[in-house]
């Protein structure tokens, strides 16, 4: 596997750790039905070493609730201006250091500019469940994905929003992909899906750089051991799975590899030739459930 194409957006090319993070969790601070202490207790007995909780329009204090393996950070759900079909945006904002809100009468992208300006992370909330068009998310600056999956969207049956992220990348704009359950505790919402960071250490500055930087991938179950792009092939190893797809723009990408009978598939090589702008991977488990790399871009 020489002449290995250079990859931002790989987590497999870097060095570090992994850390489990679950990055849009509401608390009884806003619409939750439990404290930020109860959530807090419930993603570390889970075996989340990263907990963001992003309430609508504030900050909550978060200090008390990092430990010894587990960080917390300060984060929030916010709501600027409007779109097409007249609904206010969704922002998810994590590392803020202060309170933001926003009302109808706020720019989207001025939101999304002071945001990141505070030292925040921004990506934009489930815009399956919101209605956000196309042209609505290429047009925002600054964030730095979509919620792929939202597992209290899926309760509405719309928590899957890869089709929007395709056709972003197909638009030749890099554009992560997050997994989020966006927990509200009213139903079995919590712990469905979340992103597998690779940073240096489990600090606020670092995870902030992963997330920002697409060292991350995005799950509901399984495990992506490792993704390589060469000028040859890309090479996938994961967890047991019944599913490995290679997908790329429109029609192009690999078929999916399938095991035999009686086989667990836990790798599989799609040809570079058949791949045009834009590689992802998505690797499925026997229970239906996904895991979904970064895309890498290669024309």
């Amino acid at each position: 596997m020489q002449d290995t194409l250079s990859q931002p957006g790989n987590p497999f090319a870097v060095p570090g750790h992994w850390y489990k993070a679950a990055l849009h969790t509401h608390t009884s601070l806003s619409d939750g039905l439990r404290s930020p202490e109860e959530v807090a207790a419930w993603y570390r007995d889970h075996g989340f070493q990263v907990l963001a909780l992003t309430d609508h329009n504030l900050c909550a204090e978060v200090d008390g609730l990092t430990g010894p393996g587990f960080l917390a950070i300060p984060g929030a759900e916010l709501h600027p201006g409007r779109t097409e079909l007249g609904e206010p945006y969704h922002l998810v904002a994590v590392g803020i250091g202060r309170p933001h809100a926003y009302t109808a009468q706020d720019s989207v992208q001025d939101a999304i500019d002071a945001l990141r300006a505070d030292g925040a992370v921004v990506w934009l909330a489930h815009p399956y469940w919101l209605g956000v068009t196309l042209p609505e998310i290429v047009a925002l600056r600054g964030i730095i994905g979509v919620e792929v999956y939202n597992a209290t969207c899926e309760e509405y049956a719309k928590g899957l929003s890869i089709v929007h992220w395709d056709d972003v990348l197909a638009r030749r704009r890099l554009c992560w992909g997050l997994a989020v359950d966006d927990a509200h505790w009213y139903r079995s919402d919590h712990g469905r899906g979340w992103v597998m960071v690779r940073a240096p250490e489990l600090t606020v500055d670092a995870i902030l750089r992963a997330l920002a930087a697409g060292h991350f991938y995005a799950s509901q179950g399984p495990e992506i051991h490792a993704v390589e792009v060469t000028s040859e092939a890309i090479y996938v190893r994961c967890s047991p799975a019944c599913r490995i797809s290679c997908v790329s723009l429109c029609g192009y990408g690999g078929p999916a590899a399938v095991p035999g009978p009686g086989e667990p598939l836990t790798e599989a090589v799609f040809p570079r030739r058949q791949m045009r702008v834009y590689v992802r991977v998505e690797c499925t488990d026997a229970a239906g459930r996904a895991a979904w790399s970064q895309p890498i871009m290669i024309d």
